[in-house]
């Protein structure tokens, strides 16, 4: 019992949760997103869960832990086991499902080259579109452009919120602005709202917190900046 306690009082491991919580809550608003489609089963429901579980906790580790983590990889690769049983019949279905768990995997792979510009950009298109259209798909067996254009700017966010652990070199601070202002480009996909407003002020904030903030509370305030993000434009 000790021990028990001992782990849920771990810093890492109560991060881990919320972050886990946040992006899994982020991909299933993205999914819903004009959705008029039949419910999904509840043994389908319960694969993508533990899907989307073990694939956050499992690149939270591997981003935390700066691509050197062990149990991340694993966790990614149960992730890609849960994504293949949840959509038997659906072969595309489990190669999306399959394409970000092993990018993950081969990112951890230093002399592949994946910890880089073009890494965040595989990542981001992979992670912000991965569940959402998984989801979409199952319930609608086709992709609707109402659908899809929202996605844009979620997959634009990844960039902004988590190029610091692809591009983690020091560099000039005038290039930490690139990533969030190819967010704010792609926010004008959607229709001008007051809501738009504050995205681009929380994405600000964002930029300016993770100057200031300790590496142990970086990955856990983007994962939270992120969902508020995300609850706004979706």
């Amino acid at each position: 019992m000790t021990t028990l306690m001992a782990f849920f009082k771990n810093r890492t491991v109560q991060q881990l949760f919320v972050f886990t919580f946040c992006q899994n809550i982020l991909w299933w608003i993205a999914g819903s997103t004009a959705s008029t489609g039949t419910p999904l089963t509840g043994e389908v429901k319960f694969y993508l869960i533990i899907y989307g579980i073990f694939l956050a906790a499992g690149y939270f580790l591997i981003l935390v832990r700066h691509f050197q983590s062990r149990i991340g990889p694993i966790l990614v690769v149960a992730a890609g086991t849960m994504g293949f049983l949840a959509a038997p019949q659906e072969h595309l279905i489990q190669v999306f499902a399959l394409l970000i768990c092993v990018f993950l995997v081969l990112a951890c792979i230093p002399q592949l080259g994946l910890q880089s510009a073009y890494g965040l950009v595989v990542f981001s298109f992979l992670a912000g579109c991965g569940v959402p259209v998984i989801l979409f798909f199952l319930r609608n067996h086709y992709l609707a452009l109402q659908f899809l254009r929202p996605l844009i700017p979620l997959m634009a966010s990844y960039l902004a919120f988590f190029e610091p652990y692809y591009l983690s070199s020091e560099r000039d601070w005038r290039f930490t602005l690139i990533t969030p202002a190819l967010f704010i480009l792609s926010l004008l996909t959607l229709p001008l709202s007051w809501k738009l407003i504050v995205v681009v002020l929380l994405v600000g904030a964002h930029w300016w917190l993770v100057q200031h903030l300790n590496d142990h509370y970086r990955l856990i305030t983007s994962g939270f900046i992120q969902l508020l993000v995300g609850y706004l434009i979706l």
